[in-house]
């Protein structure tokens, strides 16, 4: 069974630039600024009916493959290492790197959101109308439980089935590794039956996600036209510090920071690395999804770079769920904005190195999934005094920095996958694809 061919990356990239160039249209023409914003209801309709359901559609064929690819590919990774030394080996680089950049990020961020202070001098109708208009919405978002008990619970399923019905992530990495040790560990016949299955499962994913990719235009499209045509850049506008400071430190981590140990690690230029990895880049920041971006980073990791599946196998599911430098960033700038809002004396040093902890944590335990960080974020916030409920204010903008900070994510899933290969690899320049 041959795989359709690849959607070029610059038709993605149109039906990203079409869809927001015809939804701020929409919106300067037809929608009154707010909060909130006062959207005509033929708008909504063609949302509703038309726009979000095409986008839905890409997006689920997608996220359908995530689960059978995460398991087989990492379980095939971890049955091609070898023994359990060079697994912990892999393991220990590739989750060692991710702390290290979302660590980065977290302090980034934290500087930032210092030096500009975004929260001081917010007038208080606007933060009431936020907090009145998007009020709702975040009393829906349900505050994370983040016991050790909860985090067990997590990491080691009672039912890996159950665990992928609710995509919880990090179960179903510790499923996938336990049975990739567990092939390592079986007669030759049988261990060999075994990853020939995973890998066939591993390549009808693939099939999946290239049908898929046939949508991307269109459905990056309609994403994006959704979003733009009912909140354009007003709010942006309303929260201009603030959203400036996010996009800032994203920036800097995205485009100075991972390009420079990707360079200093590998001898990779950041002009080639970028260029390799577009076609991630545009998925990333249409989607807001690092898992449903997930596929697109193994085919680009191996097409691209000429990574071994067991590197990229490994490294990049791992990724999915852990690798979130720039959610890090974003919680760090989003805590300092609303406690700057919400409280009347500044946050002590102390306070703001718990802050930078925190988000580090929580946003390794981040959802790959659209807003996964939110209620993570409220149990920050209430760590340090404010109100979750203070994540109203953000809200309205919060999509279009979630394809932001998303962006940074995948570029450093690809960083990493990129500098774990050039270690692992004999070859003096492993990241450069085959002839």
């Amino acid at each position: 069974m041959s795989a359709p061919a690849a959607v070029p990356h610059t038709r993605i990239l149109a039906g990203l630039v079409l869809g927001a160039v015809a939804g701020c249209a929409v919106n300067l023409a037809f929608v009154e600024p707010g909060p909130p914003p006062r959207v005509p209801e033929w708008v909504r309709w063609v949302n509703a009916n038309v726009a979000e359901p095409v986008g839905q559609v890409f997006l689920r064929l997608l996220f359908v493959t995530v689960v059978p690819l995460v398991f087989s590919s990492l379980a095939v990774g971890v049955a091609q290492i070898g023994s359990l030394g060079a697994v912990g080996r892999v393991g220990a680089k590739t989750l060692g790197y991710f702390l290290l950049i979302s660590f980065v990020a977290a302090v980034i961020g934290i500087v930032l959101v210092n030096a500009v202070r975004p929260g001081e001098g917010l007038p208080q109708d606007t933060v009431a109308d936020l907090q009145k208009t998007y009020g709702g919405d975040a009393a829906k978002k349900k505050k994370a439980d983040f016991t050790v008990v909860e985090f067990v619970k997590q990491v080691v399923p009672s039912n890996p089935f159950a665990a992928a019905a609710n995509l919880e992530m990090l179960g179903i990495i510790t499923f996938a590794l336990l049975v990739g040790v567990g092939i390592t560990k079986l007669d030759p016949p049988r261990a060999e039956l075994v990853t020939r299955f995973l890998e066939a499962v591993g390549e009808l994913m693939v099939f999946i996600i290239m049908v898929a990719m046939k949508l991307a235009p269109v459905g990056v499209f309609c994403l994006i036209f959704s979003t733009t045509s009912q909140f354009g850049f007003g709010l942006l506008a309303l929260l201009g510090k603030y959203a400036a400071v996010v996009l800032a430190g994203l920036a800097v981590q995205g485009l100075v920071v991972l390009p420079l140990f990707v360079w200093a690690l590998t001898g990779m230029g950041p002009g080639v690395f970028f260029r390799k990895i577009r076609t991630s880049m545009v998925t990333a920041f249409s989607t807001s999804s690092s898992s449903a971006t997930l596929p697109t980073n193994i085919r680009v990791a191996q097409t691209e770079f000429g990574i071994p599946m067991k590197i990229a196998g490994f490294v990049l599911p791992l990724g999915a769920t852990m690798c979130m430098a720039g959610t890090a960033l974003f919680e760090g700038v989003t805590v300092m904005f609303l406690a700057q809002v919400m409280l009347p004396e500044p946050l002590a040093f102390g306070d703001q190195v718990v802050v930078v902890i925190l988000c580090v944590l929580t946003a390794v335990g981040a959802a790959g999934v659209p807003g996964g960080s939110i209620p993570l974020l409220m149990l920050v916030l209430a760590s340090i005094g404010v109100e979750p409920g203070a994540i109203a204010l953000i809200l309205g903008i919060d999509r279009i920095l979630d394809m932001c900070r998303t962006t940074v994510n995948n570029i450093g899933d690809m960083s990493a996958v990129v500098i774990v290969a050039r270690t692992e690899t004999a070859d003096p320049d492993p990241a450069s694809p085959p002839a």
